[in-house]
């Protein structure tokens, strides 16, 4: 039944591929409208033109019957219009569109002009104003003048409404709607950069501190906050989608710089006084190029940025350093430095063959490594290479005719994250009140590929009630995922001082097969239909579904052991004999969207959307299940006597082989996942009404939001795991070990307020704003997804609270302006209200669930930040050269964080109080030059 599934899938897409003529909106923009001569009457057999200013290519229509036109597939940027008929003189407008507008225009022909009506042009922008979306463009004067402290373009994110940074430098991940960072999704000139496998919703961004992308290669993006339409997929939180830059028929490039170090940060308020800062430098570097190879017809585009960072971290060992054995480790300690690297890589080839074909060949390389997890008690030798790479190319062609669009691209990513223990080979040594020593006895590897088949076509100008235009989509994925966990593949022994340090009282050491492999395939299809009922009012109808293979690991097999040991009390549900998991195939996702114009002069709309948007669950959220059978972790205690429970110790054991032997003569007991088969996909359910507004070269809008998550995955000890009063563990005689096993009992709740203000930031203008005002209530039932719950579900832990992190406030306004000396001076500014800090409270002695309970204590504290920036260009003939100056949280407001959250029975006064501040966050300054050409 799957496999002709999946050849009925493949038929169909080459059909589409073959025969089907859309608009991806992921990649590009439409201009659509009518054109009417003198007196009002529609004007069909007019010609309209968009041709590039940058790189001359053309997309033409020619007017309808009924006067309507359609330029679909522009590609991001500014283009010429010309509007032509005989008899009438032609006319020309230049225009800005942005990636995935819509933007409606209407045209009169008179003999001597052609106007432009009912449309906002604010500068040399179009502002998109009917649109059910909540969406925020960042165009491309922002991301290259606005401050930005690592060159993420992914920051820029946190200017639209509802969307969040991670506070982590290690975990630079975006968040809205009140999920996780995993339930977002990143486009790149239309392939999903999804991370399937682990944290962070985009391939990359989990434990790392590096951007995923040159940011000199991004043209511009779209931040959809909510009520995104059917051609997106995998995501029930926000879509970005970014368009490259690309080669123009001149050619142009720029070099730049930025550099920081220790002596532009201000000190960190916790640090002890007198403290030196600890050392740390920063270059940033780069360049970029682009020009014709045949003017008009071909283009090129590459650049390269490098992110190079040193810090150092300080070992100092514990207070039982100072006693006579412990005086031989004194050597290790000191100041150790944490070399970052990253070199980021991309290039594009352009080419139209004719005016109504483009085809793009782009590809992009990352590099990354991060020597770290070291410091405090442990020492330099057991230290981890976080490394990485990252590949990704796509093939894409674009078809354009006089009422129809096809976009069709073929793709190819793959993610290696593999943080190495820098002595892999060597066991390690924990000695209690002292530090750790030798290696760090363990790796991973998590690797995704994805090759992806994509196709989407759109229709305009078809008449039935009005005007439709209809977006059909079909997509293939097939992927390969890998999962190494190679934990304690060396010993780890740990001394205290009970034994004078003379044997180690416990190790541990691992054994089994750690590589956890998977193949999957993913099948998409959509339509969407953009209803012009009438002047005034626009419906957005769409549907989506989507299936796939083995998302839920289904043919896996529980071991009879297992089945044997537990079928009495766990249910059956649990077990499985490789047919019982299924791969959901009803997640059919409808969205509606309407806007209405309600003076009908393009100034005022009223705009209204719902849907339904599935997620995935991440195959690491599931591969315990097979890990805990595969590759077990054995722990073994040991005493002079061999006392019961404890083993009498032997030199011999102070080695792997050692160890091995005690393995294979004991086993021992290990964790036993079990995994819901009729678990089914996550998915959010949203909905918003707003108002859109048009006034004096501004943009104002209104809306509500509401998205209610579900079937989030978590996993919870099994009731008859624990012990009667609720902790850990129980286990019989006859169970293999502790027993945890899944639910999908978490659900969060997010209603949110958005207001906006916009003058749109253009090259031709002098200065320009944008300012996004979030409220925002987030609850959550359960704990975090992916987490492992103590108590069992049910009980008052689990009932629902505020959103740990979440704020209830929050603005963010940014804005460029041209001031004397012609200095470009820019600035972001910030307020949050504080974070939701949710801890546990215990509220009587006889455990779980009277026992302890989490509860909402209120918020952190409010915090705010002003970043600056400055630069002046000097002009030297053929080159320009740019200075720039950067202050980062110009004022020194402190960002607290590490709050205090648990409080026992007998109170914590020092209850909600911090003990930290957001790394990073303390004032810090930048200096940079730019060569353009």
């Amino acid at each position: 039944m799957r496999r002709r599934f999946a050849q009925w899938c493949s038929l169909l897409l080459l059909i589409i591929l073959a025969a089907s003529p859309v608009i991806a909106q992921t990649t590009t923009a439409t201009l659509r409208g009518t054109v009417q001569d003198e007196s009002g009457n529609m004007f069909p057999g007019a010609q309209v033109t968009a041709t590039a200013v940058a790189t001359g290519y053309t997309n033409s229509s020619t007017v309808a019957s009924d006067g309507r036109f359609s330029l679909s597939g522009l590609t991001p940027g500014r283009y010429r219009i010309d509007v032509s008929a005989p008899s009438y003189n032609a006319s020309t407008r230049e225009l800005t569109v942005l990636v995935g507008q819509t933007v409606n225009v209407d045209f009169r022909l008179t003999p001597n002009l052609v106007l432009m009506e009912e449309m906002t042009v604010i500068g040399d922008a179009i502002v998109e104003m009917e649109t059910h979306q909540v969406a925020t463009n960042v165009t491309t004067q922002q991301i290259e003048s606005l401050p930005q402290p690592d060159r993420n373009f992914l920051n820029f994110a946190a200017l639209a409404p509802g969307v969040t940074l991670s506070t982590d430098p290690t975990r630079k991940e975006i968040r809205s709607g009140g999920q996780g960072s995993q339930a977002t999704n990143v486009f790149i000139d239309g392939v999903s950069f999804k991370n399937d496998l682990i944290l962070g919703g985009v391939v990359g961004q989990d434990s790392s501190r590096g951007n995923p992308f040159p940011q000199n290669a991004v043209q511009e993006f779209r931040v959809i906050t909510q009520n995104f339409t059917a051609e997106f997929q995998k995501s029930s939180s926000a879509i970005i989608t970014a368009v490259t830059k690309s080669g123009t028929n001149q050619v142009q490039g720029n070099v730049f710089a930025y550099f920081q170090d220790k002596s532009f940060i201000e000190d960190d308020p916790f640090s002890a006084p007198g403290a030196a800062k600890p050392p740390y430098e920063r270059l940033q570097y780069g360049l970029s190029v682009g020009g014709p190879i045949v003017r008009d017809r071909m283009h090129f585009f590459v650049s390269f940025e490098a992110n190079d960072q040193d810090r150092q971290e300080r070992v100092t060992l514990g207070p039982l350093k100072n006693t006579a054995f412990g005086q031989q480790f004194l050597d290790r300690e000191g100041v150790f430095t944490q070399p970052f690297r990253e070199d980021l890589f991309f290039g594009k080839l352009s080419f139209q063959p004719t005016s109504r074909q483009v085809l793009d060949l782009s590809a992009s390389y990352r590099d990354e490594t991060d020597i770290r997890s070291f410091g405090g008690s442990n020492t330099y030798e057991v230290a981890e290479n976080v490394a990485q790479e990252i590949w990704s190319s796509v093939l894409r062609h674009q078809l354009t005719s006089m009422n129809w669009f096809n976009e069709a691209s073929l793709s190819y990513s793959s993610m290696d994250w593999h943080p190495q223990p820098l002595n892999f080979d060597e066991p390690r040594f924990e000695y209690q009140g002292i530090g750790a020593f030798g290696g760090r006895g363990g790796r991973q590897n998590a690797q995704q590929k994805r090759f992806s088949i994509r196709d989407d076509v759109t229709f305009s100008g078809l008449q039935l009630a009005g005007n439709h235009t209809l977006k059909l989509g079909v997509l293939a994925e097939f992927l390969d995922y890998t999962m190494i966990k190679n934990f304690r593949f060396q010993p780890v022994y740990r001394f205290r001082e009970q034994e004078n340090f003379a044997f180690p009282w416990q190790a541990a050491l691992a054994f089994g097969e750690p590589d956890m492999a998977s193949d999957n395939q993913a099948y998409g299809l959509y339509g969407q239909d953009e209803w012009n009922v009438n002047p005034a009012l626009t419906l957005s109808l769409g549907l989506r579904w989507d299936y796939e293979t083995k998302m839920m690991d289904t043919d896996y097999v529980t071991p009879d052991y297992v089945r044997t040991a537990l079928s009495g009390v766990a249910p059956a549900n649990f077990f499985s004999d490789g047919d019982d998991r299924k791969s959901p195939k009803d997640n059919f996702a409808p969205r509606l969207g309407a806007t209405y114009d309600l003076l009908q002069n393009g100034r005022t709309i009223l705009f209204a959307g719902a849907g339904r948007y599935y997620d995935r669950v991440l195959f690491n959220e599931l591969v315990d299940v097979r890990f805990k059978e595969n590759y077990r972790e054995t722990f073994f205690e040991f005493s002079t006597d061999g006392r019961p429970g404890t083993i009498p110790w032997d030199p011999k054991y102070l080695t792997k082989e050692g160890l091995q032997q005690l393995q294979a003569a004991g086993g021992g007991r290990h964790e036993v996942w079990l995994f819901d088969n009729n678990s089914e996909v996550p998915y959010s359910d949203q909905w918003n009404i707003g108002v859109r507004q048009s006034f004096g070269g501004m943009v104002g809008s209104l809306s509500y939001g509401n998205i209610r998550s579900s079937n989030n995955l978590q996993w919870s000890f099994a009731p008859f795991s624990l012990n009667a009063n609720g902790t850990c563990c129980n286990v019989p005689a006859s169970h293999p070990g502790a027993v945890l096993w899944s639910n999908q009992d978490e659900e969060t709740y997010y209603d949110a307020i958005y207001a906006t203000l916009d003058r749109p930031i253009t090259r031709s203008g002098r200065f320009g704003f944008n300012l996004a005002y979030t409220y925002a209530d987030a609850e959550i039932e359960g704990d975090e997804r992916g987490s492992v719950t103590f108590p069992p579900p049910g009980t008052t832990t689990h009932a629902r609270h505020a959103l740990s992190g979440s704020e209830t406030h929050r603005i963010v306004a940014n804005g460029m302006v041209r001031i004397p000396w012609d200095i470009l001076f820019s600035t972001i500014v910030q307020y949050g209200s504080g974070p939701q800090i949710v801890g546990t409270r215990i509220v009587s002695n006889i455990g779980w669930p009277a026992g302890e309970r989490f509860v909402h204590h209120g918020e952190g504290r409010s915090w705010s930040s002003v970043d600056l920036r400055g630069e002046k260009d000097f002009n030297l003939g053929a080159t320009t050269l740019g200075l720039v100056l950067e202050a980062f949280n110009a004022f020194n407001s402190d960002r607290y964080s590490c709050y205090q959250d648990f409080e026992p029975m007998s109170g914590n006064p020092n209850l909600l109080q911090p003990g930290c501040i957001v790394q990073g966050s303390q004032r810090r300054f930048q200096a940079g030059i730019r060569v353009g050409f």
